[in-house]
């Protein structure tokens, strides 16, 4: 089992790319290099932020505060 801060970087020979999968993010990235998988994996991250921010705010403008 992963702790909260690790990662595990796996190389796919189906997919022919790393899979990296980070357990405190709950976000994988996938690309042909570890470099290319990292920084999927950052973009992934990213837009979940994005995404659960932004759906907060949303959430406190409908209620007033």
């Amino acid at each position: 089992m992963l702790s909260d801060s690790e990662m595990t970087i796996e190389y796919d020979d189906e997919l022919q790319s790393y899979y990296i999968f980070c357990n405190s993010m709950a976000a994988a990235g996938l690309g042909e290099t570890k470099q290319e998988a990292l920084a999927d994996l950052r973009e992934a991250a990213h837009l979940g932020i994005d995404t659960m921010v932004n759906l907060k705010l949303a959430e406190i403008g409908e209620k007033g505060g």
